[in-house]
């Protein structure tokens, strides 16, 4: 008994130093952005299934917590992930670009914690925005012919796992033209309205015949979540 004793006692020594520690790294990422989420709230919630197949339940525990960093990262050192039948692990967003942000304690693909799975990407992309529309010497010069065509669209963008991409949009269209109502206007025209959109990376596209002259642009505006930007139109 004794020399089986020495014999398992190094054996459990070695087992109980090697045991690897669960280090995951978790990015916040905003994809209509294309870029990460700096200063996130990451929060890991241990999920426990209870109750029966008519009255089923769910117990949700939150076990860590960390703020992301200017690379929209945090990891989590050694946690500890209880095994259980009855237990899942999910990663949430708790709170972003100054505010709380709605979650709850669901468990699925893209947010389930395990031991192996260290570099996990939650997508957190469909914040609202806000803009209002501003010209800078509209139709000034112009002559008879002249137009401007404005057209906004929200960003489209795709998440990896998901099989169609999301916005693209018109969330504003306008096509003042020489003689129009209005005309002439003052050098600073804004268009009181305030529009509502998906934060990201708007497109901006611009027809103008100025002077008899045909011109076209395409220009990307970023808009971030809960900002209220005012975008200018210049002749």
């Amino acid at each position: 008994m004794k020399k089986l004793i020495l014999i398992l006692l190094p054996i459990l020594i070695i087992l109980t130093a090697c045991r690897k520690k669960s280090d995951i790294s978790i990015t916040a990422w905003n994809y209509a952005l294309a870029e990460p989420i700096a200063g996130a709230e990451i929060a890991i919630f241990e999920v426990e299934y209870q109750g029966g197949l008519f009255n089923p339940g769910i117990n949700c525990k939150e076990i860590a917590h960390a703020t992301t960093d200017n690379n929209g990262k945090c990891i989590f050192n050694d946690l500890k992930l209880k095994k259980n039948k009855k237990l899942q692990h999910a990663a949430k967003i708790k709170y972003a670009y100054g505010k709380e942000q709605f979650y709850n304690c669901n468990v699925t693909k893209n947010s389930e914690v395990k031991l192996g799975n260290n570099n996990l990407i939650l997508n957190s992309s469909d914040f609202s925005c806000f803009f209002k529309v501003q010209y800078n010497n509209l139709l000034t010069p112009s002559q008879l012919g002249d137009s401007l065509i404005v057209s906004l669209s929200t960003p489209k963008y795709e998440v990896p796992g998901q099989p169609y991409p999301f916005g693209g949009g018109g969330v504003f269209g306008a096509s003042p033209y020489y003689g129009c109502n209005g005309f002439p206007f003052p050098i600073q025209f804004q268009i009181d309205e305030i529009k509502k959109s998906n934060a990201g990376k708007h497109v901006l596209k611009i027809y103008k015949k100025k002077m008899g002259i045909v011109s076209q642009t395409i220009d990307t505006v970023k808009i971030y979540p809960y900002e209220t930007k005012t975008i200018e139109i210049n002749w």
